[in-house]
């Protein structure tokens, strides 16, 4: 299995792939630095540099949020499939080596691969904004606790994109999970304006619902939560609106994303064992 690991780390550094995806993520930090360099200095207003800070940190992590799953996708999203079609596993398999083995392997080699790639993202975008507006989180372990949902969606999106990478066609597969991220933000959203118009019971079962399929919205929202920690004023999490983290999920649902990813991994393990290559 290590050595799978180890394969599977050389083969996408060598990819043009993430090359592209570091220098595009380079130049989203330049960017949002420059941007924040040239808003302008704060007034001298109460609360003010606060708020504004609050809003830009929530502007970058949503950025972030799309772009850690979108880059999961990316990376796992040929691990099995893009190898069966050009032959590369039948050189592979027939040696002492167990399918399983493979399977864990690329798993554990393309993870460490995506939690660089949300250290670098994720602490940039903080370090950034409080480097221009002062620390408007609730301390360390506020950051790394919002860090680890980052991460756990991240390393989710990527189990089940490998998953689908075990049952059907490399773009078919792309298409489908990055739909259904797209489909949870939507849910989540919804239950974030329920909160906010009470409309009714309707958008929280939607979004309880969407969450429930695939909880990267539910991460989402509760990094938000937890960024702020204790040190959020009143109304902090309510004026993002949609984008905020009115009502965040509690610890149960990292629980249940953390089984839901072992499940895809399990289905992902038993789908390869037994599929005709």
């Amino acid at each position: 299995m290590l050595t799978v690991m180890h394969q599977s780390l050389v083969e996408t550094l060598r990819k043009r792939l993430l090359v592209a995806a570091g220098g595009l993520t380079f130049l989203f930090l330049l960017l949002f630095f420059l941007f924040l360099r040239w808003v302008g200095k704060p007034p001298d207003i109460a609360d003010y540099a606060y708020a504004e800070g609050l809003t830009y940190l929530y502007l970058g992590l949503f950025a972030a949020y799309v772009m850690t799953a979108l880059f999961a996708v990316l990376i796992f999203v040929a691990s099995v499939s893009a190898e069966i079609d050009d032959g590369t596993l039948l050189a592979v398999l027939p040696r002492p080596i167990r399918r399983f083995q493979v399977l864990l392997g690329k798993w554990v080699g393309l993870g460490l691969v995506v939690l660089v790639y949300v250290s670098i993202l994720f602490f940039g975008i903080v370090l950034i904004d409080q480097a221009r507006f002062g620390s408007i989180t609730g301390g360390p372990m506020s950051i790394l606790a919002a860090y680890g949902d980052f991460l756990l969606e991240g390393l989710l999106v990527g189990t089940v994109t490998l998953l689908g990478s075990t049952l059907t066609a490399t773009m078919t597969n792309g298409i489908v999970v990055s739909s259904a991220v797209l489909i949870a933000f939507l849910g989540g959203s919804l239950q974030q304006l329920g909160s906010l118009t009470n409309p009714g019971p309707a958008f929280a079962v939607i979004g309880w619902t969407t969450s429930l399929l695939i909880p990267t919205d539910a991460l989402y929202r509760r990094a938000l939560f937890q960024l702020l920690g204790s040190h959020a004023y009143p109304g902090a999490l309510v004026g993002a609106g949609p984008f905020g983290a009115i009502h965040p999920p509690g610890e149960g649902m990292v629980l249940y994303s953390i089984l839901y990813m072992a499940g895809m991994l399990m289905l992902a393990v038993w789908n390869f064992g037994v599929r005709d290559l």
